[in-house]
């Protein structure tokens, strides 16, 4: 059973110890980077992505409801958990919780352009091309509510 948990001192070390594949590096920050920023932005919402009590997942989300913005910062599944369906089962979870937030009409979110990048996974769950970027490279998708 996939559930988000939230990051205490308790569980901190083993999200901090969950890594992409090597090949999937420069298309997410490490976690420790992610829970750092996540400390000094009252817009950031973060969790453990577990399985049962395992840990397979990072989520951390950008909430802005004075600008009625919401993204899904960063997004993570450990390489030893990809490819089992822990990665769809928990961001469908995360836009139901999303789908609670005052004024949503849409989610947020980029990727890195690559071959095999994760442009694919999130077509899957319902992402599309807004034909935008943020930053120089990174294109944002959307989902709407």
């Amino acid at each position: 059973m996939i559930n988000l948990q939230e990051i205490t001192k308790d569980n901190l070390n083993e999200i901090l110890h969950l890594k992409v594949k090597d090949a999937q590096q420069d298309q997410v920050a490490p976690n420790s980077v992610s829970i750092a920023q996540a400390h000094y932005t009252h817009k950031a919402w973060f969790r453990g992505i577990y399985f049962n009590d395992v840990p397979v997942g990072f989520v951390m989300l950008s909430i802005d409801e004075k600008k009625k913005e919401y993204w899904v910062w960063r997004y993570m599944i450990d390489q030893n958990h990809q490819g089992k369906g822990y990665g769809k089962t928990a961001l469908l979870q995360v836009i139901d919780f999303m789908k609670t937030l005052p004024d949503i009409k849409e989610i947020l979110l980029s990727y890195v352009p690559k071959e095999n990048g994760a442009d694919a996974f999130y077509t899957k769950v319902g992402f599309v091309d807004t034909g935008k970027k943020h930053g120089k490279k990174e294109i944002i998708m959307k989902y709407d509510v």
